[in-house]
């Protein structure tokens, strides 16, 4: 059993043995054998794995405040898996029995060892609030059940108790347990166990504020109500709060308020909202408008606003500041807060579901049917940046990726900007049908940790870049292309530099490299005559100006003798007009 969390975890069948050594975060090396079973009556031993954090209570129902001698050992982590001898039912709720008198509360434990208790003998009739995709027990999309790919919405259906997959809630279809469908697209909303196993990811608070949207008591960990919690009796309607997860307690869910568990207040009384994320200016930013258009009002160098958008105007990056205010993110330094994902792409091809239907049989789009984090090329899930359910995005590429040389690999999308994967599992496709670029096998082996031979070629392109970015190609590119180049220069040596680096890795970094550079298109202008400049000449070198420059159109001066100069912050910078034009050959007649 690997127990490489930063809580405390505990294994049940530790509890049968005598003192083996525990690898975790607190260098507890030993654990002493657990007190004798209290009852005599229990069913077959079954493993269970833990789909949330879980306090660990005594026969009444009540947190212990020492566990195997330890109040380090009182929770267990989410995500391992750990022996139950049978299941009991405490003041009318579910618990898994851990033996020693040890309990935890089954609406933390994994579905599949539920299953057999949590099913109801006769069905529930339900109804669809919206359309659902139909799973296997493990979560997996099932193509066909009883002639359907999909319920859609007024659909009625038999329903057998409600299970935990991977941490989201399912009805079960059958007594077998072999179809499911999400609770959300029956109930209309989130069961508050699906966000109680949200909000106890330790990443939850870096994504959200909390705040009292009424009045509210504090209470202990048995939901008795507390006199005085530093200093108060009671906490008013819109105070913020620090939250440290959700608990259970008595069959309702409150937030804890502290990191050793002593003060909670209902979940009820309690509103959740996305951070706020705020931009610093690295330098005087103009302020433009929706179609990158300004008035050259500014921001001042080193003043701290609020973002609520990411947008690319044109091929450029924005970040929205107010109504139909944006600054660009080239002049952005500091950024605290959750990342700020596109809306759309550089092309402006919507990332976020409008609404439209309409499918682009040339394109690929994929549709988050829950809440989607992306994925790295390890397969490693990234906690703070996630898509909510019904956000669509263009894809580019699918490929299997396999966490580990012995694991199942599974098929995940490519987001065409490049930012990370989606898991099959967590979208409905439409557009262009993509075939994988690789095969399971391959996904193995690309988790091996990559040699010198195979960071040839990503040191070869990296060596590269001196040349490059002398080039006129790179020069004259815009200042957006030149960046995202940059970018994958710095992340390739990061990886070429990485001694554990796999070769899906460096494979990645090297194609990262290739595509940054094929869209470095920078060229010069091909002109008639530099001393008498056409019309239709003088737009097209402004605009490579104002791109190679990074400053808008309006900013750069040209006469049509060829006179160049840009405004920088009010002053006035002399061009050399022919960095920028070719002058045609004059063919002789």
């Amino acid at each position: 059993m690997k127990l490489s969390h930063k809580l405390v975890m505990v294994s049940a069948a530790a509890l049968m043995s005598v003192a083996p050594l525990l690898g975790t975060a607190e260098n507890v090396n030993t654990v002493q054998a657990a007190p004798k079973k209290t009852t005599s009556k229990k069913a077959a031993s079954n493993k269970i794995t833990l789909v949330r954090n879980a306090y660990v209570y005594d026969k009444n129902g009540k947190r212990l405040d020492k566990y195997m001698g330890s109040a380090k050992y009182t929770t267990i982590a989410k995500g391992v898996t750990v022996t139950s001898t049978g299941t009991k039912t405490i003041n009318g709720v579910k618990y898994y029995d851990l033996g020693g008198g040890a309990y935890i509360k089954a609406v933390n434990v994994d579905g599949k060892a539920a299953s057999s208790t949590s099913s109801l003998s006769k069905g529930t009739k339900a109804k669809f609030v919206s359309n659902s995709y139909i799973y296997d027990k493990n979560g997996k999309r099932i193509s066909k059940y009883q002639g359907k790919s999909k319920f859609v919405k007024g659909d009625s259906v038999t329903t057998y108790g409600i299970q935990t997959i991977n941490g989201k809630k399912y009805y079960q279809l059958d007594k077998k347990g072999t179809a499911f469908v999400r609770t959300v697209n029956i109930d209309g909303k989130t069961t508050s166990n699906q966000e109680s196993s949200v909000s106890n990811d330790a990443e939850s608070t870096k994504r959200y504020d909390y705040s009292l949207k009424k009045n509210a008591y504090i209470y202990d960990k048995n939901g008795k109500r507390i006199n005085k919690y530093q200093g108060k009796s009671k906490l008013l309607k819109g105070a913020a709060i620090d939250v440290y997860g959700i608990e259970t307690i008595k069959g309702k869910d409150y937030y804890q308020l502290d990191k050793k568990g002593t003060a909670f207040v209902k979940a009820s009384n309690v509103t959740r909202t996305v951070k706020a994320t705020s931009i610093t200016m690295k330098k005087n930013a103009y302020i433009y408008n929706g179609n990158g258009d300004t008035k050259k009002k500014t921001v001042k160098k080193g003043k701290t606003v609020k973002a609520t958008e990411a947008r690319y105007i044109g091929t450029k990056l924005y970040y929205k500041i107010s109504d139909n205010q944006f600054v660009k993110a080239a002049n952005v330094g500091k950024i605290s807060g959750p990342e700020l994902e596109p809306v759309n792409e550089p092309d402006g091809a919507a990332t976020v579901d409008t609404g439209d239907n309409t499918v682009d049989p040339n394109v690929t789009k994929v549709t988050t049917i829950n809440v989607a984090p992306l994925y790295n090329i390890k397969g490693q899930p990234d906690n703070v940046r996630a898509f909510g359910e019904g956000q669509s995005q263009q894809v580019s590429e699918l490929r299997y990726i396999a966490t580990s040389a012995t694991a199942t690999p599974e098929l995940f999308y490519k987001l065409s900007s490049g930012r990370g994967y989606l898991k099959d599992t967590d979208v409905a496709v439409s557009g262009k049908t993509l075939t994988p670029v690789n095969t399971p096998e391959q996904a193995r082996e690309d988790v091996t940790v990559a040699t010198a031979a195979n960071k040839a070629k990503l040191l070869q392109d990296i060596n590269e870049a001196t040349s490059v970015k002398n080039s006129e190609a790179y020069k004259l590119a815009s200042s957006d292309v030149k960046a995202a180049y940059d970018k994958a220069i710095s992340d390739g040596t990061t990886v070429n530099n990485d001694a554990t680096a796999t070769i899906a890795q460096v494979n990645e970094a090297d194609a990262a490299i290739v595509s940054a550079k094929a869209k470095l298109d920078g060229k010069r202008v091909a002109v008639a005559n530099m001393t008498n400049l056409t019309s239709d000449e003088m737009a097209a070198i402004i605009k490579v100006v104002a791109n190679a420059n990074n400053v808008a159109e309006s900013s750069v001066q040209l006469t049509t003798n060829g006179s160049l100069s840009i405004s920088v912050n009010g002053a006035a910078q002399i061009l050399n007009l022919g960095d920028y034009v070719t002058q045609a050959a004059v063919a002789n007649n």
